[in-house]
């Protein structure tokens, strides 16, 4: 038992002097017998979950954890405040039953060691290699534009509106964000005919808020098509060189779907205006018409 142990230490020795001598370190794995004659095997790897008394590395392999498994440090093989986590690179030792017994961890990555096809039969989610996707050097295709996102990055953004037929030709258009406190008349726009009116804004890219169009007061905001309030729209800016929205009026708050303007009540009735309550319910009495 004594020679087989000097000549495992021995198999050490030389494996050991052939990393060096290659400009690698001592954490190799190493896969011998303890003095029991059970198996010890050592591989190296990235972490890719730690749950539920299994470790699992980018490998795709999955394998059991012993309740009472060490953690060490890497480096120093002493103790360690790191914790078995996803991105954490470990030297995980095995026993001759598969199960993990040893974690050496650290936060820099280790070099390969071990060979995992040792203790791949007692794997419990086998898979082919996945390397870590935020490791991975992509290479774009020829004449392929690179893009890469930029958040702050100043993007032209266009809206642009159509308005119903009944909107006076002299009116203004404006748009109210949740930015601006909804504030009536935040962003005038410019009409482009009779229709349509379009402002152009300088955004940074990752913005989002939420507008609606008005004609300068809350009593003439947009409606939708049967007359109720509508959502507000919402803008979010991409990392791109420009964006259009395109929004369509159906109605105006202060204008029926025919677009005739609401009768707005005065405080008493007068010979022009003898009903000036139009929109009570028919079981509230309405005052009768003044005499002159």
């Amino acid at each position: 038992m004594r020679r087989a142990l000097l000549r495992c230490a021995s198999l050490d020795v030389a494996r050991a002097r052939a990393l060096r001598s290659l400009g690698m370190t001592l954490a190799f794995a190493a896969s011998c017998f303890t003095a029991t004659g059970a198996q010890v095997v050592r591989v190296n790897g990235q972490i890719l979950a730690y749950q539920q008394g299994y470790v699992f590395f980018t490998t795709g392999d999955g394998f059991r954890v012993s309740p009472s498994v060490v953690l060490k440090d890497a480096k120093t093989g002493g103790p360690t405040a790191l914790r078995p986590a996803p991105r954490i690179w470990a030297r995980a030792t095995f026993d001759s039953s598969g199960t993990v017994t040893e974690l050496d961890l650290s936060r820099s990555p280790l070099l390969p060691a071990g060979d995992f096809a040792l203790v791949h039969r007692f794997a419990v989610a086998i898979s082919s290699p996945v390397p870590n996707p935020d490791l991975v050097q992509r290479t774009p295709a020829p004449g392929a534009i690179v893009r890469h996102f930029t958040p702050g990055r100043m993007v032209i953004v266009v809206f642009k509106v159509q308005v119903p037929p009944a909107t006076p030709f002299n009116a203004q258009v404006y748009m109210s964000t949740d930015v601006s406190g909804w504030n009536p008349q935040a962003i005038p726009m410019q009409r482009i005919d009779a229709l349509h009116f379009e402002v152009v804004e300088r955004l940074a890219s990752g913005t989002t808020f939420h507008y609606l169009f008005t004609r300068g007061s809350f009593a003439s905001e947009e409606r939708s098509e049967g007359g109720l309030e509508v959502r507000p729209h919402t803008a979010l800016v991409s990392d791109v060189d420009g964006q259009v929205y395109n929004s369509i009026v159906y109605q105006w708050a202060d204008q029926t779907t025919a677009g005739q303007m609401l009768q707005q009540p005065n405080v008493f009735p007068t010979p022009y205006n003898p009903a000036p309550f139009p929109n009570l319910p028919p079981s509230i009495h309405t005052p009768a018409p003044l005499t002159p």
